[in-house]
């Protein structure tokens, strides 16, 4: 099986050195890097397989992917050439997300799908934005769309129901689904101001260029959107998602949580009452005898509340680029063994 790389920021970057890390495994299963395509560092492509530990030992030095120019690689001028004309299995999608547009993981992926190749994406905006379109697209292309990465990073979520849940309902849905939020706050539990947790966070790389994304709970909305539509089969967009994100809690707002007996965290909520529906991201005191309470740090995670099994907790220690690959790469031994 043939891949096809878009993007290789944080995200695509831990993607190929995970490649390299199971180049082992992904041989037996006959799974290889063939094109690479980047908005500003280059493009190359190599049909026999692209020796993605030498890419990024080239990368590293020049700063440019289409610095590997040997061994059968070619350069390509324009990443739409790419999509367009090389040959290859699967598109593995990890551009930027953007919140306002959803582009341009929107149209790569519309052009994959139409050229009959299966998609796996670690795009949340572009996800959460056009899921319908994209996965109605794919249906009738008779081709798989694969997106555990959009949500919990590496901790199985949609795979976990999938594989693990046939025939439960999703009754409800609570989640902690920003790594970077539950970070500060669990920092300021310690006694540091917002801005102080925040530098903190900027400090060690543990948030987005544009920090607001996540603290005013734009990311975590986008990501309650994908979980409405895909486990709970929901018609929602961002629009009817109440959110309220951090960017206001105070150190007094997190000392009055633990004098109630609890803990303030940014949680997503989907529930359906009735003719009701509930779905938001808000700062809320959680009991200590909740399970999503004790997730600290840069952890995430999710209660679901089924109908024939009732409470199912899932969690992850991280939640950032290395996790992020994981999920990608298996998503693609999934769609292998399909």
């Amino acid at each position: 099986m043939d891949v096809l790389l878009f993007g290789c920021g944080r995200v695509g970057k831990a993607f190929c050195e995970l490649m390299c890390r199971k180049s082992d495994m992904l041989k037996r299963a006959s799974i290889s890097l063939v094109g690479v395509a980047t908005k500003s560092r280059g493009c190359i492509y190599n049909p026999h397989g692209i020796d993605v530990d030498d890419m990024l030992r080239w990368e590293s030095i020049t700063g440019r992917i289409d610095a590997l120019s040997r061994g059968g690689c070619s350069v390509i001028q324009d990443s739409n050439e790419m999509l367009r004309d090389i040959d290859y299995d699967v598109l593995v999608d990890c551009t930027p997300s953007d919140f306002d547009l959803g582009e341009p993981a929107r149209s790569i992926i519309i052009k994959a799908i139409q050229k009959g190749k299966h998609v796996i994406t670690a795009n949340t905006a572009a996800m959460s934005l056009y899921f319908d379109e994209i996965m109605n697209e794919a249906l009738e292309m008779g081709v798989k769309v694969l997106y555990e990465a959009t949500v919990l990073s590496g901790t199985p979520l949609f795979s976990l129901v999938r594989d693990g849940l046939p025939g439960c309902r999703i009754k409800r849905f609570e989640g902690i689904l920003n790594g970077t939020c539950n970070y500060i706050l669990s920092i300021m539990e310690m006694g540091c101001s917002f801005d102080e947790a925040l530098l903190e966070t900027q400090r060690r790389g543990l948030s987005e260029q544009n920090p607001w994304v996540d603290i005013d709970g734009l990311e975590a909305a986008a990501k309650t959107v994908i979980v409405a539509k895909s486990l709970m089969g929901l018609n929602v967009g961002m629009s009817q998602v109440h959110v309220k994100g951090i960017r206001n809690v105070t150190p007094q707002a997190i000392e009055d949580a633990k004098r109630r007996g609890g803990k303030l965290k940014l949680l997503s909520r989907v529930e359906v009452n009735a003719d009701d529906l509930d779905i938001t991201v808000n700062p809320e005191i959680l009991s200590m005898s909740h399970p999503l309470t004790y997730l600290e740090g840069f952890s995430v995670g999710a209660l679901l509340l089924t109908d024939m099994i009732g409470e199912i907790c899932v969690s992850g220690s991280g939640s950032g680029p290395k996790e992020t690959s994981y999920s990608l790469l298996r998503d693609l031994l999934s769609l292998k063994g399909r």
